[in-house]
C-alpha cells in the first residue's frame, strides 16, 4: 500500500486562503509531493468552509481546483475507517473533531502522515 500523506481541513484551507498564517507552507508542501489523499469529508468540509468564510465562487474554484489535479485524490471513507474514526472521536470526549478523527483513522490505516496545521491532529498522529 502506497503512504500518501492525509489531508486536513486546516491544510487544505490554508492551502486556498492566501491570508492564512500558513498559506505558503500549504503551497510549499503541494508543490513537492507527488500525490495526496483527501477523505470525502474534509473535501466536504473544506469547501463548505470556504463557502462560509469566502463565499461560494471560491469554494466552487476550490473544489474544481482540488478534483481537477491530477496528485489529489479525493476518496470515500471506509466502513472500517468510519468505525475507528467513530471510536477515536468518543474515546477524545470532546478534544477532538469528528472531521479531525477522520483524518486520524486514515492516517492509521495507511500508517500514513497528516497533512495538518491543526496541533490536536499533529500531536494525536504521535501517539
Amino acid at each position: 500500500m502506497i503512504r500518501l500523506p492525509v489531508a486536513d481541513t486546516s491544510f487544505l484551507y490554508a492551502l486556498f486562503s492566501r491570508s492564512d498564517l500558513f498559506h505558503k507552507k500549504a503551497r510549499a508542501v503541494v508543490t513537492s509531493a507527488t500525490e495526496v489523499l483527501v477523505p470525502s469529508e474534509i473535501y466536504a468540509e473544506t469547501v463548505s468552509l470556504i463557502h462560509y468564510r469566502v463565499g461560494f465562487q471560491a469554494a466552487l474554484a476550490a473544489g474544481q481546483w482540488m478534483r481537477a489535479q491530477e496528485g489529489f485524490r479525493v476518496c470515500p471513507t471506509t466502513p472500517a475507517v468510519l468505525d475507528r474514526a467513530w471510536s477515536l472521536f468518543r474515546r477524545a470526549s470532546g478534544r477532538l473533531s469528528y472531521p479531525d478523527a477522520i483524518v486520524l483513522a486514515w492516517c492509521r490505516e495507511r500508517r500514513a502522515i497528516p497533512l495538518a496545521f491543526d496541533r490536536a491532529i499533529v500531536r494525536r498522529s504521535r501517539a
